[in-house]
């Protein structure tokens, strides 16, 4: 048995197969689990992706993510929208990634412990990639930007170690290492960090000599915060803004300040516990408090905690410099989005994906530790267990990722005073057609909280579903009122006065949403439709155009379009946008239909 062991812990083929097949058995449920939350912004929102054609679109816009863009038009391409192909792309990445921290742990252990020592590099990457926390960047098919980014970070890094360990080919390595460092900013913003754990590494290398260090690393290090440099300038040229702003709908967005504060509690009292005791799951969407005083007692632990794991890291950089190098990749890594940029998301599980390297580390270095401590069997023993343990909880945690409804259940359980889970558990049930569920949510919800807007919005779409045309327009109405910026709300509450037979109360409505979102193509289409069935043809024919220079392959905007020409006798303008309309949506019988009732027209 001794013998089984101590050649597991030294045939490096053996661990990564294992590390593969574990991998994918704890994630293996995940495959037929649902689109998620940002899912509908990511992928069923962007339309570039449904076309392989659209690539030089899509990599045209640099600044929003184009190789994510990229990975989720291959699975398009490939599958469509049936999820297994996405959740298989994300957890093959999952396991690079795994395999990634695998040869980093090596890198280090030959630095830092100057032997090659297998066990550490097999139980960091076995404890990344099992980890139950995962499950928010590998199961949830949206973050899957989290581990792209994480796998270009990690190969740029590794190519660096390698450009050092090998003077015949350093050049080759380095040039990749900074290539692999720029493209890694078409995957996720976060990956800025690369330089300060680059240069954090070399300090650790050449710590009792600084002279040797700038020697020796000066030249290599310096052009990662050139490119790093050059990629925010460009961007704050471009977009005006160097921090990437988030697009989606929140309430309150914290002061930086204020922000600032509340991530001190999150990075150890939520990332750091989750880590370390991930009994119970982790939590899609948890209620935190916001901080406003530095001195509440809260603020002030976590502070002094963090204090206390910085000196540990400074004390520990002769010694044990790879547990100093865990601490400090944790906290430099959590900078973009646990630092004085504000987020809306206070925290998130992808937020933690690549911090987690670090601590996957020091974990995986510690346990590597009790095989000279204990007896091999003891020590085997206690991995089989921690091991078990963990991909139960990541198998567990995968089933709450199941459906809409599951998650956000889940969530509600844990967070019962938010009133943004209270509402995404509500709408779960209107996904799943449980209306009279969902209306009872909803109704509780508003109770509560009377003056939140897209409560009133969502019961008002239940209400329109359910025919009740009266209620549903005083839901919206009470929704614009709440918030009359909201060009969906607007766009909502017109469409239901449309429905009603209120068709100018309708237009006006709607024009509002197209003034407040000019580039929504759903709004200027929506809008032409009513327009055209008030007999407005000409403005019509205007918004439709409008609307197909934003999306072009928008089948109902070709449809209104040839009927508004039908409509003032422009017959061939008429067949040639049904022709395009079917084109689009091929066997769709409207277009169908009016082509022939055209037909007959013309030969008049």
């Amino acid at each position: 048995m001794s013998l089984t062991l101590h050649s597991l812990f030294q045939s490096k083929k053996s661990q990564i197969f294992i590390l593969i097949t574990l991998t994918t058995i704890v994630y293996i449920n995940s495959f037929s689990n649902s689109f998620h939350f940002d899912d509908k912004y990511a992928i069923l929102g962007d339309r570039l992706i449904r076309s392989l054609h659209n690539l030089p679109a899509i990599f045209s816009d640099i600044f929003r993510r184009p190789i994510l863009r990229a990975t989720f038009a291959l699975n398009y391409h490939f599958g469509g929208l049936n999820v297994f192909g996405y959740h298989l792309f994300n957890l093959i990445l999952h396991i690079v990634v795994a395999i990634e921290v695998y040869f980093l742990a090596e890198l280090l252990s030959a630095e830092f412990l100057k032997k090659d020592d297998t066990a550490f590099p097999f139980l960091s990457s076995l404890i990344f990639a099992i980890h139950p926390l995962h499950t928010g960047s590998v199961t949830y098919i949206a973050s899957r930007s989290a581990v792209l980014a994480t796998a270009f970070f990690l190969l740029s890094f590794i190519l660096f170690l390698k450009g050092l360990a090998n003077h015949n080919k350093k050049r080759v390595y380095y040039l990749l290492s900074i290539g692999f460092f720029i493209l890694s900013f078409g995957t996720k913003e976060i990956v800025v960090t690369l330089p300060l754990v680059i240069t954090v590494y070399a300090c650790l290398r050449h710590n009792k000599d600084m002279r040797s260090f700038l020697k020796a690393h000066s030249k290599r290090v310096l052009p990662f915060f050139i490119v790093l440099a050059g990629y925010l300038l460009a961007r704050k040229l471009i977009l005006t803004s160097v921090v990437p702003v988030d697009k989606r709908i929140y309430e309150d967005v914290l002061p930086p300040y204020q922000y600032f504060l509340t991530q001190l509690n999150v990075i150890v009292f939520y990332y750091l516990r989750w880590l370390l005791l991930p009994l119970g799951g982790p939590n899609v969407d948890p209620d935190i408090p916001a901080e406003n005083s530095f001195f509440d007692i809260s603020t002030v632990s976590a502070a002094i905690i963090i204090i206390a794991l910085l000196i540990t890291a400074y004390l520990l950089r002769r010694k044990q410099p790879i547990i100093s190098f865990g601490i400090l990749w944790y906290f430099i890594t959590l900078l973009p989005t646990s630092s004085i940029f504000p987020l809306g998301d206070l925290a998130v599980e992808r937020h933690v994906y690549l911090p987690s390297v670090g601590f996957s580390l020091i974990a995986g270095f510690l346990l590597a530790r009790l095989r000279s401590l204990f007896p091999l069997k003891a020590a085997f023993t206690v991995y089989i267990c921690l091991f078990l343990f963990l991909g139960y909880l990541t198998v567990q945690r995968n089933s709450v990722w199941k459906t809409e409804l599951t998650l956000w259940e889940d969530a509600a359980k844990k967070s019962p005073n938010k009133v943004r889970v209270l509402n995404n558990r509500a709408y779960a049930y209107i996904i799943e057609g449980d209306l009279d569920k969902a209306e009872y949510y909803y109704r509780e919800l508003l109770k509560r909280f009377p003056e939140y807007p897209y409560g009133h919005n969502n019961l008002g779409t239940i209400y329109q579903i359910k025919g009740r045309l009266t209620d549903a327009i005083k839901e919206f109405e009470i929704a614009v009122k709440l918030r009359p910026t909201n060009p969906l709300f607007r766009l909502k509450l017109g469409i239901a006065y449309e429905k009603a037979g209120q068709i100018e109360k309708a237009i006006r409505e709607m024009k509002m949403a197209v003034k407040l979102a000019p580039s929504s193509s759903q709004a200027l289409t929506t809008l032409a439709s009513a327009l055209a069935k008030a007999g407005r043809f000409i403005e019509s024919i205007d918004m439709t155009n409008r609307a197909l220079r934003i999306e072009p392959a928008n089948p109902m905007a070709y449809y209104i379009l040839g009927y508004s020409y039908e409509q003032i006798g422009e017959y061939s303008r008429a067949l040639n946008a049904y022709q395009q309309a079917l084109k689009l949506k091929p066997g769709w019988p409207l277009p169908h239909k009016r082509m022939l009732e055209l037909s007959g027209k013309m030969s008049d």
